[in-house]
């Protein structure tokens, strides 16, 4: 892969970041509008991008290879909390942070800032795979990540139900499942409509990276940039991680695509969705949202050098 194409596409992404991080700054964005503008990405705007990319993108010369890209997906999220435990004890993270460690090394970022990357990166036919692979992270964060924060809370245990269907019924997967399902069924969608959603779709890039920086722009750096735990937790989530996920693939996988988006998936920042999940179990947010913070902007350096594994 060109190094430099990969780290011009992240400096591009980069001042969209800044461009949003100045709007908060000059009060044109704020926290209602990186709410409303979220909903519009998540709901809108996203699930067209996955539609309009798996739908107009090359055909697969064999469409069992989905099926193998299903499998890999599954084996990466059984395997990665494993890894992410080894991790722990060999870094020697403190007993009460362990859960909230494991949580943010297993969760990356794939819709809100992984499907826009991915797509810059390796083009629109990568995202079918990573459309797969938020299918099953879907999944996992509602299953696996539910009894990572509430194992410690007995939440299992209580009122609450430990695994709610109606998690499953959201924008991302059922946008995936439409896209594989016309993919599959080589449904041809008329031009007429086909353009509209890859107008709508084409919004996602710009305004997630806007509402990334305006974000950011809430966050006090000053008082956290002192706490050692950050540099060792950016080192593990975004070096580390990746290139360990890398190293094992490689003798397994033999589709370049499919490694170079397992890496890259790997080594993206903390998802979103760790932080809400942290909150409604009780966990520590303002710990998830540093991880979430300090990620999201070292990966800009992170992403081009997980980049030169292949």
């Amino acid at each position: 892969m060109d190094i430099t194409l990969v780290l011009k596409q992240m400096i591009i992404l980069f001042i969209l970041m800044i461009v949003g991080y100045l709007a908060n700054k000059k009060k044109i964005m704020n926290t209602e509008s990186d709410k409303l503008f979220s909903k519009l990405i998540v709901n809108i705007t996203c699930p067209a991008l996955i539609i309009y990319s798996v739908v107009s993108g090359e055909h697969l010369k064999d469409n069992k290879i989905i099926i193998y890209i299903f499998i890999v997906a599954i084996l990466y999220y059984i395997l990665i909390p494993i890894i992410a435990k080894l991790l722990i004890i060999i870094f020697r993270i403190k007993k009460n942070v362990v859960t909230l460690y494991e949580s943010i090394l297993i969760y990356s970022n794939i819709g809100f800032m992984g499907i826009p990357v991915v797509s810059i990166i390796f083009g629109k036919n990568a995202v079918l795979y990573i459309s797969i692979f938020m299918s099953i992270f879907n999944i996992s964060i509602f299953t696996y990540g539910i009894f990572l924060f509430g194992k410690d809370l007995n939440v299992v245990k209580s009122k609450k139900s430990f695994i709610n269907i109606k998690n499953f019924y959201n924008p991302g997967i059922t946008s995936a499942v439409m896209a594989i399902a016309i993919y599959l069924m080589n449904i041809s969608i008329p031009e007429v409509i086909l353009e509209p959603i890859r107008m709508v779709g084409n919004i996602t890039t710009p305004l997630a990276m806007l509402v990334i920086g305006s974000t950011l722009a809430n966050f006090s750096i000053r008082n956290s940039i002192k706490e050692k735990w950050i540099y060792i937790f950016i080192i593990i989530k975004l070096l580390i991680l990746p290139i360990i996920v890398w190293f094992v693939s490689r003798f397994f996988i033999s589709d370049k695509l499919l490694l170079g988006i397992l890496v890259i998936v790997s080594g993206m920042p903390v998802a979103s969705n760790v932080v809400m999940m942290s909150n409604e179990y009780g966990g520590d947010q303002n710990f998830i949202t540093k991880g979430v913070f300090f990620s999201t902007l070292f990966s800009v350096v992170t992403i081009p050098i997980i980049a030169v594994l292949f």
